[in-house]
């Protein structure tokens, strides 16, 4: 009774037993499969992600090159310098109104023919306003003098992103116009006259205006203290991310910065704890990198770039695409297995099954890392080079310059930056067509290869105009090899072009300055020097020294 009781027993038991150890096994295989997968997706993603963000700080750092370029070389105009000079007495005091300053400084002549510059140059530069203000912070003139809402007479001394710049430092930050109630970018450069700091220029890029940073989903920008001001999702801006500086600011000066005092956290957390209870066949280093926004059911990827030459940071909340259908693909994976391994025929044409899906994936994730790695290179090679000259693109020019200035320094050795325009060029293309104005685009960059050193850069700035590093280079030298350029510039026969299609060229060059020179500054002093060669008739070539001088004329030797 006993025995059969226990032959009773045993059969379902043993049925039971193998079960579980069936489903134990076809989880571990299974888990080893979807990790696969997993890892194969989540290479690609990254690297996509990566490109993305990369791309994304690169076009931050280029416009917010070009806004600081505008505000440094209107400090340097003498129309700016002496107007602060003249208007450095104006202060705000217990008596004095906004009111009365605005209708005092309005009535001074001078300040009006500035109003109208401003407003000029507030025009053609894109940007939403210039102002000027004394080193008593006090608004003497702006762009907008003559709008409803001007800023003329307004005491600025509180604004935060002027405390740096009063104090002669470059400055640059994120806030909202107390006036406007418009969030922008705020750049102010130190004005100085003879020496001595009398005020500053600020100007404001309104972010409407940059949108184009956040086109791509989940990106975001956030500014210095940590607050999102600006995401391709808007929910999301005005949000502060965790652990930031925001929290340790004072009541006064959020609002001062933001208009408001209060900022909530963007809840973006570790996404370890819901994969490891949600997918346990990820790896734990996997989960720890990646993180999960509130009321997102798929844990993201999570990349970011700071230090843009600005206090602004870029990132990306990537939701990981393959995520749902690797749950899937997991619990299907694990019934499969489990009914192959109940039958020997079944087991065959799952595992065959499987080993072909492995494969093709397999074979597609290495088919898309080799179309990437070549976008990735094509890419490259089009940010790097001009593709009608050859010359250096206008961006990788600038990041030379940059790095060219910091080796200057370091080797202790002179630095020569020069500015070229085609003369006439715009007449080139009207008489004789775009084609004949690109082949002598095309001639001037030959010219300088064959005139300067293989250590010298030429990068096109933008139409006709290029730029010229000349690396330990004295401003003497400079300007004799850039003024042979000239001649062999005009002297050089370019059969594709008609011989009535004349070509010269004028040349600004100037010098790296001893320290703490800028490459803002030294191509703002390019560019006077260039302004300098063309209004003495053009076809020349003009320098300027650190000091913005203009040096005499004398023998020094070239290559």
């Amino acid at each position: 009774m006993n025995r059969r009781l226990l032959r009773q027993t045993a059969g379902p038991i043993g049925v039971v037993v193998v079960a579980l150890v069936c489903w134990a096994a076809a989880g571990w295989v299974a888990d080893r499969m979807v990790r696969q997968e997993f890892l194969a997706a989540l290479t690609t993603q990254r690297q996509m992600t990566r490109s993305v963000v990369d791309n994304m700080a690169e076009v931050i750092a280029s416009d917010l090159a070009m806004s600081r370029a505008i505000p440094a070389t209107m400090a340097e105009t003498r129309v700016v310098q002496q107007a602060l000079t003249e208007a450095a007495h104006y202060a705000a005091s217990r008596d004095s109104t906004e009111l009365a300053r605005r209708k005092e400084l309005q009535a001074v002549p001078q300040l009006a023919g500035v109003d109208g510059f401003l407003h000029d140059a507030q025009g053609f530069s894109g940007l939403d306003a210039i102002w000027l203000v004394n080193a008593n912070g006090i608004c003497v003139a702006s762009s907008n003098a003559r709008e409803k809402i001007s800023y003329v007479g307004v005491d600025m001394s509180p604004r935060t992103y002027l405390n740096d710049t009063l104090l002669g430092a470059f400055s640059e930050a994120y806030g909202v116009g107390t006036a406007s109630g418009e969030p922008g970018i705020f750049v102010a450069a130190p004005v100085y006259d003879e020496g001595l700091l009398v005020g500053a220029v600020v100007a404001k890029v309104g972010i409407a205006r940059l949108r184009h940073w956040v086109t791509h989903p989940g990106t975001f920008v956030a500014d210095s203290n940590g607050v999102i001001i600006m995401a391709h999702d808007s929910a999301l801006e005005g949000h502060a991310l965790p652990g930031s500086h925001i929290a340790e600011m004072n009541a006064v000066d959020r609002v001062n910065t933001y208009l408001r005092e209060r900022f909530s956290t963007l809840g973006l957390q570790s996404a370890a704890q819901a994969a490891a209870s949600e997918a346990p066949w990820v790896p734990n280093a996997e989960a720890a990198r990646m993180v999960e926004l509130p009321g997102r059911r798929a844990p993201a990827l999570y990349e970011q770039r700071a230090g843009l030459n600005s206090g602004l940071s870029a990132h990306l909340v990537d939701p990981v695409n393959a995520w749902p259908e690797l749950i899937a693909n997991h619990r299907r994976d694990r019934l499969l297995i489990f009914l192959t391994l109940a039958g020997t025929a079944a087991l065959g044409a799952v595992i065959s099954v499987s080993w072909v899906r492995e494969r093709r994936l397999h074979r597609a994730t290495r088919d898309l890392a080799e179309q990437l790695q070549a976008a990735n290179a094509l890419l490259a090679a089009e940010a790097r080079h001009d593709a009608l000259t050859g010359a250096l693109s206008r961006r990788y020019f600038l990041d030379l310059l940059r790095r060219e200035i910091d080796a200057a320094y370091t080797a202790g050795k002179p630095l020569c930056m020069a500015i070229a325009d085609l003369d006439y060029f715009k007449q080139i293309n009207d008489r004789f067509g775009h084609p004949a104005g690109d082949r002598a685009l095309q001639h001037f960059v030959e010219t300088c290869r064959a005139e300067l050193r293989a250590d010298d850069a030429v990068g096109r700035l933008g139409g006709e105009e290029f730029g010229i590093l000349l690396p330990a280079t004295s401003l003497g030298t400079g300007l004799a090899v850039l003024d042979r350029l000239r001649q062999q510039v005009s002297k050089r026969i370019c059969e594709e072009l008609p011989e009535e299609a004349a070509m010269s060229v004028s040349i600004g060059v100037t010098e790296l300055a001893a320290s703490a020179d800028q490459p803002e500054r030294l191509m703002s002093r390019a560019d006077l020097a260039l302004y300098m060669a063309k209004a003495a008739g053009r076809d020349r070539c003009e320098a300027m020294t650190a000091e913005g001088v203009v040096p005499p004329r004398a023998a020094a030797p070239t290559w």
